[in-house]
């Protein structure tokens, strides 16, 4: 899922770049047919990673589709709780640090 959102992100991406160069932008006829072919060429593998992607999730199935979207789910609240936890051991760690460097002063007053 990751690939296809990257692979229409970045047509999407050329797609503006493009039109941005086939306008009035750039007077030079050469750079526009260039840019031409790349806008068919960028419009064409947006159709075509859409289409693969919609005949990837039929061949899947429905039933893969939703256990794998559960699995999903069930890994990110995974990594979230690990994530909550070590945040919870760097603010503990934080606060041991502020309380011993809270003490030194104290100790030194005494010695001296």
């Amino acid at each position: 899922m990751n690939s296809y959102i990257l692979a229409n992100e970045t047509f999407y991406s050329a797609l503006i770049i493009l039109i941005f160069i086939f306008s009035d932008a750039t007077p030079q006829i050469s750079i526009k047919i260039v840019a031409a072919i790349a806008l068919m060429v960028s419009i064409f593998l947006l159709v075509l990673a859409n289409i693969i992607y919609i005949i990837y999730n039929m061949v899947k199935g429905k039933e893969k589709l939703k256990e794998a979207i559960k699995e999903a789910k069930k890994k990110r609240i995974e990594q979230e709780e690990k994530e909550r936890e070590e945040e919870e051991e760097r603010k503990r760690k934080r606060k041991e640090k502020e309380e011993e460097f809270s003490k030194i002063p104290d100790e030194t007053n005494n010695v001296s």
